[in-house]
């Protein structure tokens, strides 16, 4: 392997797997802006450019697509694919109708990465408003949904095939009966720091807090009865201190086509199609979320960064 270019050490974990990759096929890797992970890649007389996994091979229609949550969802409709019902917060009776109606919702910003503004499980009218409003915060116009009960699955598609997918779940803490749920949080959060770079935590703020109320406990300065297990954030994903288990070899036949149906329908020669399934053996699941920029790292021993590598550089596949 070639000898790390400068700028190594200052990325995430996400590009350096690519870095690696590339390095071990004598790819030449110059390292542009190790803040955002974008990286120039020289093989021959062929040179592309990356930010992570998002890389040139992706067109702008498909980033538009992929970029704004409302345009995914007429993308995938259109395609004929499952997606959870929804609608543009309105602010207003529609709202609340489409509340009554489902029960229960996720609400979204409409445009956002690594669960930035997401409420998962509303139920009143009044936390629904709250919701949109903190959605708001990140982008202007709010997306409601159905929230769907089930495995939350993440499969990574690369050049039409599922590489890799992994269950996701909401971060939790155990009680000890002496810590109280913001130290059990911190303890979380020190040991995902040591793991993860401080890729993976749970942050400490209004959503956390509804979430430990919506549990029956006052606040976060609660004592947790030793045993018990809390889940404090309600979204899975990983940016905001879920946790991953792979299950590549468990998924079913019909949920790795959907999700390359999906990868396909929007145009993304990489992407993250977020599902819930009823259960990772039955055909049957709806998408949630297709991502332009999924991480690389968390499917091991899984070969996401070769397959990205093979994809950018056909020419330096390894042998089968």
């Amino acid at each position: 392997m070639a000898t790390s270019p400068g700028g190594y050490r200052e990325l995430n974990i996400h590009t350096r797997v690519i870095v690696d990759e590339a390095l071990d096929r004598n790819i030449e890797v110059e390292i542009v802006d190790p803040a955002v992970g974008e990286l120039c890649l020289r093989y021959g007389n062929r040179r592309v450019t990356t930010l992570e996994s998002l890389s040139e091979l992706t067109s702008a229609v498909a980033f538009r697509r992929c970029d704004d949550k409302l345009l995914t969802r007429r993308v995938l409709e259109d395609a004929k694919l499952p997606v959870a019902p929804g609608r543009m917060a309105t602010y207003d009776d529609g709202d609340r109708e489409f509340l009554r109606r489902h029960r229960e919702v996720v609400v979204k910003p409409a445009r956002g990465e690594q669960g930035r503004g997401i409420t998962v499980g509303v139920t009143t009218a009044r936390s629904l408003h709250r919701a949109c409003l903190f959605a708001r915060r990140y982008w202007p116009e709010v997306l409601i949904e159905q929230r769907c009960h089930g495995e939350d699955l993440r499969a990574v598609v690369i050049d039409g095939a599922v590489v890799a997918a992994a269950v996701r779940r909401p971060p939790a803490v155990t009680g000890d009966g002496t810590s109280t749920i913001a130290q059990l949080i911190d303890a979380y959060n020190r040991r995902q720091a040591r793991t993860t770079g401080a890729n993976s935590v749970i942050p400490v703020d209004e959503v956390t807090g509804d979430t430990v109320r919506g549990a029956g406990y006052a606040g976060l300065d609660r004592v947790l009865p030793a045993g018990e297990t809390l889940i404090v954030r309600g979204t899975a994903n990983v940016h905001t201190g879920g946790t991953i288990t792979d299950v590549t070899a468990e998924v079913h036949p019909d949920l790795a086509q959907l999700a390359v149906s999906a990868a396909a329908a929007v145009g993304l020669p990489v992407a993250g199609i977020d599902l819930i399934v009823d259960a990772l053996e039955s055909p049957d699941g709806v998408i949630i979320e297709v991502n332009e920029q999924p991480g690389l790292a968390n499917h091991d021993p899984h070969p996401t960064a070769a397959r990205f590598i093979d994809l950018l550089f056909p020419e330096t596949r390894r042998p089968v």
